[in-house]
């Protein structure tokens, strides 16, 4: 327990630091988005394209973690939709933006400082192979959702497919992911001063990572639909990392630490992502910004809960 303690408080320590600096308005809006885009754009895949380029041979193939965790995935994704059509906050175009916001946790800034702190960098791996295909397959899906709600007879696949294409260029996360593969193929390494850069770079990823989780708190209320938000976080909190857990350990076969990233991963509370598709589109704006707030908070008694069930061989 006192290891858990010695990462999970830290971890959200920093998280909580960012909040206070945004609420006590040391740091503007401009500040806090221009932290962000350096996580996404250039900390965190920095670290992924190190890592990547570099590691060993993978111990086993990814197809067994991506049926597990997109498995599970796609179970709570559906209920969710069932189940949103019964309240006012989440039923707007089928319910596309609930089941966003239960499909998309916040594995970049939230999971992936946890799973390194935890299990350092052999996480990676296990890490990237879910990160990589997260972002353009939950875009999608949720995009194809509300179209086919709201246009069933005039959904256009071009302009559908023609959004994955975009989602995936403009990801850098899954660019450097990519990158890092192609790469690996050469089989030159790294030169000395690339690899410090990228290591200084990665040093970086984690704390800053946390400390724009923060700031971007700030920005969330939990004004809304309480019934709404509430269902949001019991689907992705509880409901999805269980149905995860359950096709890691009776469907398919993954080393052990992968089970276990995956595990977390899958409960993470929701993220950012989930509040853009439910902003731009102007549905369950209020539900999907609370269950965001909330959900951070309550995620650092549900990981530390998690974590100790996972070392104790309980899970």
């Amino acid at each position: 327990m006192e290891s858990i303690l010695t990462t999970v408080l830290p971890v959200f320590g920093l998280i909580v630091l960012g909040y206070v600096f945004a609420r006590l308005k040391l740091l503007d809006s401009a500040t806090a988005r221009g932290l962000t885009l350096f996580v996404f754009m250039l900390a965190i895949p920095a670290l992924l394209f190190r890592t990547v380029a570099l590691m060993k041979p993978l111990d086993a193939m990814p197809f067994g973690l991506w049926l597990a965790f997109f498995g599970g995935l796609a179970v709570t994704w559906v209920l969710t939709t069932l189940i949103s059509q019964k309240f006012d906050s989440l039923a707007a175009s089928g319910g596309a933006a609930a089941a966003m916001a239960v499909g998309f946790g916040n594995v970049a800034l939230l999971g992936t400082p946890l799973a390194l702190a935890y299990y350092g960098e052999e996480a990676v791996i296990p890490l990237g192979l879910i990160i990589s295909i997260h972002a353009p397959i939950l875009w999608f899906a949720a995009t194809f959702q509300r179209e086919l709600a709201r246009h069933s007879e005039t959904i256009s696949y071009r302009r559908l497919g023609r959004e994955l294409f975009w989602s995936l260029a403009g990801n850098a996360i899954v660019l450097a992911l990519a990158a890092a593969a192609l790469w690996r193929l050469t089989g030159l390494g790294l030169h000395p001063v690339v690899d410090r850069m990228l290591a200084m770079l990665s040093d970086a990823s984690i704390p800053t990572a946390l400390f724009a989780l923060g700031l971007s708190l700030a920005t969330y209320s939990l004004r809304g639909q309480w019934s709404g938000m509430a269902v949001l976080i019991v689907m992705k909190m509880m409901l999805m990392p269980l149905l995860v857990f359950l096709a890691l350990h009776y469907l398919v076969s993954v080393p052990p630490l992968w089970a276990k990233v995956a595990v977390l991963l899958a409960a993470m509370p929701t993220g950012a992502n989930a509040f853009l598709f439910a902003h731009r589109n102007e549905e369950s704006v209020a539900a999907v910004s609370a269950a965001i707030a909330l959900g951070t908070g309550l995620a650092a008694i549900t990981v530390s809960i998690l974590l100790y069930w996972m070392d104790s061989g309980a899970i």
